[in-house]
This record gives structure tokens, C-alpha cells and sequence, in this order.
């Protein structure tokens, strides 16, 4: 989270006896004008996920949820129930090929593209009919969208007793579906996330319950490299009650992978020296790499605003732009990060398959990046016949990592030859690695 938000929440406990509550009594109430003498409230309330909690919300177990207009309930959550940590498996989800009924390309309102808003990757989903697929459903009405004021309802809270009442509080629906036995309410995001706050599912699917006697279902999408990942959710009453039901992932009108003879690649693309003066990558998904090349059109180049955008951690937003820069996709001009030639063109390319063609030749041009994918290649594009010693080994070699660094580097590059695997049809082939592919 921004720095700016761990001084004020520290400011604001120095300067009160919250604190003191909430190791008494598990909980504390605080009032919005309370806050803004250290900072727009609703801009320290903002906590989406986990890694922009404040410090003193991590050092003392904190959360924070809002419960009438301008007051906040400040609680204990030692095991983080306010947020749901996606499972690891998500990353092995095979992508399916849907195909539109329409042309969608005869529609000038979206972006060629496909750099999308939450608002237009939804559009764009149901116009494809992707929406009604994925929700098993030919009848299906936009019937709620954007922000309003809950009514009254209410839930419990872990190791609490009494019910917590929430009332007139502002909640926000990218997208809610009404079918003729169910009502769907969708929460977007583009770009993959690690985790949520389930208080942006959880408060609408409150609220809705007690509206409707359908059934109400509340689903996550993600939109990144023009992937649609749909996880939907089956929840209960109190907080942390959610439960993974259904997890696919979908890309309309394109290819789910690109096809590729990586010996004939290695042919084509020059090796070039290792950058010394380039950090070596520490951003494990490519997609969130690809994600941030398109988006730099829209303003998205500062590790400020890549921060704001994807809810990442600082650090984590400077490994981010580190990694496009290491992969010449990006570079940086003053204090902002522009895109290359190469870059460019990325950010222009419609077909997935073709961006995941470009990292691949850009990653052909790191020494370690390509003798770590001639070792893939080696073991059948095995992964698991992959060691991460032996990619540490390659990084020790070609760089000047020392120590336990080349180890630690080497899970990146690992889950960067899983992005391939798994974005990429590998054309099986005899070659000898190390042979002068020149001859």
C-alpha cells in the first residue's frame, strides 16, 4: 500500500485509544470526520487487498469495513477473512475458445485492441454471449450496474456474538444479472489478482438476498491478456463463509495458446548480453507484464499508478516495471515509463497468441531466459523434469547473482516456463542443445 495511507492509519492510532478497544474488546467503531485529520477517509478505508494493508492494520491484525454512511468498524481478523486468497491452482486452468454468434469486430465502440475498462470487458463478454455461457443460462438481463446505497442488513463478524448492522453504506456492482431463477452479480478487475477483499461480493450479496427469493450468486472476473477468468463463489451469512465452486477461464475469438517450434525460434531470434544494469525479474506473472504494456496508453506508467491499478504492494509494482524494462518492452524516460518499439507493437497486437509470440523472442534474447528455455526443451517441455537448482545455476553463470539470489530468482523464471507451457503448443523436435544452430 502507499506510504501515504501507513502514516496516517499510524498518526490516527498514536493520536486515539483505538487501539486499546480493540485489544479489549475484539472491535472499535470510528467515525469518517475522526479520520480526515490525517487523510480522506474513504482513501484509508480503501484495503482490496491484502497487500494494501496498511502497516499498523498487519502489525495488529486489523481490518475494516464500513457499516453506515461516514462510520467504519475497525475488528480482529488474525486469519484475514475479510479477503479471499485465490488457490494456486487457478494458474493450471486450461483456457477455452469461445466463439461469438456476432461479429464483434463490425462494433466501433471498443478498443481493437481489446485494452478494455471492467465496464467494456463485460460488454464485450456479453455481446459474445460468454456471459449467459458461463452462467449456464440463454436469458439473462443487465438489470444492475455501478454504485448505490445498500438498505439494512446484517452479519457476524468471527469469535463475535452479536450481529454487526450495516446500514446506508455506498456498495458498487460492476455487473448484476437477473435470470428467471437466479440473480448474478459480478465483480471485475482487470488484471489477475492474488486475492480480494469479499466485502465487494459479500455487502451485495446481502443486500440482494434480502431482496430477492432467487438464488443470488456472486462471481469474481478477471480480465488480463484478453483472458476472461470467471471464479464464482457460494456464500453464507457471515463473514469469511465463502466457498470456490466454479473456476473457468475463456478467451473470445482467439487462440487459447500459440503454436510454436521453439528450435526454430532459437534460430531466428540473436542472443544478446545479459543486461548488467537491469535488476533481474522478480515479477512472477507474465500476463500481468502484458497487461501492463497495453495499459500505458492509458496513463498507467508510473509505480504509482501501477501500484493503484493492479492493488499491488510498492514492491511489488516496482518488480513489475522492472520486468518489462528487463524484457525491452519498456523503458524508462525521466520519470515516466515509456514504451520501446517493441512495446509498441505489443500493446497494438489484437491476437493473444501473437503477444505471447513476442515475450517468447524477448525472453530468447536474455542468455538466462534462453538457455533455462533450451533446458525446458531438453526435458520434453516437462516442467516438472525442471529443477530450480539448475535454472540457479544458469542465472549464477550469466549473471552476477551471488549467493542464495540465483535460487530465489530462479521461482521466477520457473513460473515464467509455466506461462509458456501453458500459453504456448510446443512443436516436439530432435535437436542437440549447445549445437551452432547457425550451420
Amino acid at each position: 500500500m502507499s506510504k501515504a495511507n501507513d502514516v496516517a492509519w499510524s498518526d490516527f492510532f498514536a493520536k486515539s485509544d483505538v487501539l486499546s478497544q480493540i485489544e479489549c474488546q475484539g472491535f472499535a467503531y470510528v467515525k469518517a470526520d475522526h479520520l480526515k485529520e490525517f487523510r480522506e477517509p474513504r482513501l484509508m478505508a480503501k484495503i482490496d487487498t491484502l497487500a494494501m494493508r496498511p502497516e499498523p492494520f498487519v502489525e495488529h491484525n486489523l481490518s475494516i469495513l464500513p457499516v453506515q454512511n461516514g462510520l467504519y468498524l475497525l475488528f480482529k481478523d488474525i486469519e484475514n477473512k475479510l479477503f479471499y486468497s485465490f488457490p494456486k491452482i487457478q494458474d493450471d486452468l486450461k483456457v477455452e475458445e469461445h466463439r461469438s454468434e456476432i461479429d464483434l469486430e463490425t462494433f466501433d465502440c471498443f478498443p481493437k485492441s481489446k485494452v478494455f475498462s471492467e465496464s467494456q470487458a463485460i460488454d464485450y463478454a456479453r455481446l459474445a454471449s460468454l456471459i449467459n455461457r458461463y452462467i449456464g443460462t440463454d436469458e439473462s438481463n443487465l438489470c444492475v450496474r455501478g454504485r448505490l446505497y445498500s438498505g439494512d442488513f446484517n452479519f457476524l463478524l468471527p469469535d463475535l456474538a452479536e450481529p454487526i448492522q450495516v446500514s446506508n453504506v455506498q456498495i458498487e456492482v460492476d455487473a448484476g444479472f437477473e435470470t428467471p431463477d437466479s440473480i448474478v452479480l459480478i465483480e471485475a478487475k482487470i488484471g489477475r489478482r492474488d486475492d480480494f477483499n469479499i466485502r465487494q461480493l459479500f455487502y451485495p450479496y446481502l443486500q440482494w438476498s434480502k431482496r430477492s427469493r432467487k438464488k443470488i450468486r456472486t462471481v469474481f472476473l478477471s480480465y488480463s491478456n484478453g483472458e476472461y477468468l470467471f471464479t464464482e463463489f457460494k456464500m453464507g451469512r457471515d463473514l469469511g463463509e465463502i466457498e470456490l465452486i466454479s473456476n473457468r477461464a475463456f478467451v473470445i475469438d482467439d487462440l487459447p495458446v500459440c503454436n510454436i517450434d521453439l528450435s526454430e525460434l532459437l534460430s531466428m531470434v540473436s542472443v544478446e548480453p545479459e543486461p548488467d544494469s537491469i535488476p533481474f525479474p522478480q515479477a512472477d506473472d507474465l500476463s500481468k507484464i502484458v497487461d501492463l504494456v497495453q495499459l500505458n496508453d492509458y496513463e498507467i506508467k508510473t509505480p504509482q499508478t501501477i501500484l493503484e491499478f493492479f492493488e499491488f504492494s510498492e514492491r511489488q509494482s516496482y518488480y513489475y516495471a522492472g520486468a518489462a524494462v528487463y524484457l525491452g518492452l519498456i523503458e524508462r524516460a525521466a520519470q515516466l515509463l515509456e514504451l520501446t518499439p517493441i512495446g509498441k507493437s505489443l500493446a497494438q497486437m489484437v491476437s493473444r497468441s501473437l503477444r505471447t509470440r513476442v515475450i517468447l523472442e524477448q525472453m530468447l534474447k536474455r542468455p538466462t531466459l534462453r538457455k533455462s528455455l533450451e533446458l525446458l526443451m531438453e526435458r520434453g517441455f516437462d516442467l516438472k523434469q525442471v529443477d530450480n537448482r539448475e535454472i540457479a545455476d544458469i542465472i549464477q553463470a550469466e549473471t552476477n547473482l551471488t549467493g542464495t539470489t540465483p535460487l530465489r530468482r530462479a521461482a521466477t523464471v520457473k513460473k515464467w516456463l509455466k506461462w509458456m507451457t501453458l500459453n504456448c503448443s510446443f512443436k516436439q523436435a530432435v535437436c542437440v542443445i549447445g549445437e551452432d544452430q547457425s550451420e
